[in-house]
């Protein structure tokens, strides 16, 4: 007699393809001194950064805005840990993004980087 079971197929999560199909550019925060030696504060880019868009739902909305922030952009990126909600910014396209909240997936090697605008 021969047994067979459906659930019992092995399936494969290899990544089929790249889904990081957009780039930006990942600055951080450098401390230094202007030519009059007062303390300054510059960002600085560090490198190319390629993410996908992933969008903004309203369970982000709800939860940002009972931590008294905002969320206007949502990117996944591969897992990083030099980035940092405080000293870490994103560039898209010439506009700015800080970095409200960070969730990682380290099983699946991601990060998931909620963005707001720069005050």
């Amino acid at each position: 007699m021969l047994f067979r079971s459906c659930w019992l197929v092995a399936t494969s999560k290899a990544q089929t393809t790249n889904s990081l199909k957009y780039s930006g550019e990942l600055l951080e925060l450098i401390s230094g001194t202007d030519n009059d030696d007062r303390p300054v504060k510059k960002w600085k880019l560090k490198r190319k950064l390629w993410f996908e868009e992933l969008g903004v739902t309203a369970q982000d909305k709800y939860l940002s805005k009972q931590a008294k922030t905002d969320v206007v952009y949502k990117i996944g990126i591969r897992l990083d840990k030099s980035i940092t909600e405080k000293a870490s910014h994103i560039k898209i396209d010439g506009v700015t993004y800080l970095i409200t909240r960070i969730y990682t997936d380290r099983p699946n090697n991601r990060m998931e980087l909620s963005l707001n605008y720069v005050d």
